[in-house]
């Protein structure tokens, strides 16, 4: 295993051991703090608790590039006292089963503490996706607190990493690894590079959207959503990060996207029998391109108010901790595609002035000289 990896698999682990539940990032947001301190790069916050890195190119006037990734996943909220039960409210899309009887959680505490708790079952009217909440030791809580399903925080398992909440804190992993390898060397990208961590992404991009409608980007940024998102055929577990051309909502920008295509190939040409051209971890790379139609993204909030934007998808399962058979179970990514998103990312910072030079473009503009004569001959025929 690569230094390389070994960073982006320890930054990850540390993300995991966070609860992240919208509106209350703040283990998450202090965790990508520290690992940027590590690193030397100062930040910005927002006055909406965003964080923005941004490492400086080596052009001036070449485009900048935006990596974006939110902080929270879709989890519970203790909003009242009922009786000997909290009333949790749901935030964000969770699996039917989590309103249900016997579903075990975590209550976090102010200090990051947790409370084993169970649910009761469903609260109110269905519309109102309200629970109720057992404590198992039963105290008096300042609410509102924080509710999160009682799963594993961070567990490789071969090819396999585990956690209650890949979704997007493998994202905002990726991204603090790609920004480690890019300030880490003296060869930097022509362009200026963000790294831009949100809050409450599951309740409707609403971190994302006050960002883009703040400009609180360049508006020549080309933005990049790094999401895990629901595996799809063509967009399979193990397959490689998704280069992705849209989302539900939206498809995305053609310009935007050649950057991670040009990336793409350019990592594809590399093999272990030409190491000098080898940065990272890239031998065997692999990466799909598709449509990801499972869910909206960050990118759309971006492209509402004129940025040209495309994806990073890491094919997740168990998406938002629906598992199999109705049960909640931790959500996986495969290591590869996580460690592989780095070096797209890393290598996409560095192509962005090639986008308008990929291998599809080239092989448009070639038109043989015959076929434009006989066009040409045959016109009004």
């Amino acid at each position: 295993m690569t230094r390389s990896r070994e960073q982006a698999l320890d930054f990850l682990s540390r993300l995991g051991a966070q609860a992240a539940v919208a509106f209350h990032e703040g283990g998450v947001a202090a965790t990508i703090k520290a690992i940027l301190g590590e690193l030397g790069l100062g930040f910005r916050v927002d006055d909406f608790g965003n964080i923005i890195v941004q490492i400086r190119g080596r052009l001036p006037g070449s485009v900048p590039m935006a990596w974006v990734a939110h902080m929270d996943h879709p989890g519970f909220e203790a909003v009242a006292v009922e009786g000997d039960y909290l009333v949790g409210t749901a935030l964000g899309g969770i699996p039917a089963a989590s309103f249900t009887a016997g579903v075990r959680l975590q209550v976090i505490l102010e200090g990051g503490s947790r409370l084993p708790a169970t649910t009761v079952g469903r609260h109110g009217e269905e519309s109102e996706r309200q629970v109720l909440i057992r404590l198992e030791r039963p105290q008096s809580l300042v609410l509102p607190r924080p509710v999160v399903f009682d799963l594993t925080d961070f567990k490789q398992d071969g090819e396999l990493i585990h956690m209650r909440a890949a979704d997007d804190l493998a994202g905002c992993g990726s991204i603090l690894a790609a920004l480690a390898r890019l300030a880490g060397t003296d060869r930097l990208p022509p362009g200026d590079v963000y790294g831009v961590f949100t809050r409450a992404e599951e309740v409707g991009l609403v971190g994302a959207r006050l960002l883009a409608e703040a400009g609180a980007l360049p508006q020549d940024t080309l933005v990049v959503s790094v999401e895990s998102s629901r595996a799809l055929p063509g967009a399979a577990v193990g397959g490689g990060p998704v280069v992705r051309v849209g989302d539900a909502a939206s498809t995305f920008s053609a310009e935007a996207e050649a950057v991670l295509m040009r990336a793409r190939e350019t990592l594809q040409a590399r093999t272990p029998l030409n190491p000098h051209s080898v940065r990272g971890d890239t031998e065997g790379f692999k990466a799909q391109r598709q449509l990801m139609s499972g869910g909206v993204c960050e990118a759309s909030a971006f492209a509402l108010y004129g940025y040209r934007v495309t994806g990073i998808a890491l094919p997740l399962g168990n998406y938002h901790n629906g598992g199999t058979e109705g049960r909640i179970e931790a959500e996986y990514i495969h290591v590869d595609d996580y460690a592989w998103a780095v070096e797209l990312m890393v290598e996409a910072a560095h192509r962005v002035n090639e986008r308008g030079d990929t291998s599809f473009s080239r092989r448009l503009r070639q038109l043989p000289d015959e076929l434009r004569a006989r066009l040409r001959d045959t016109a009004g025929k």
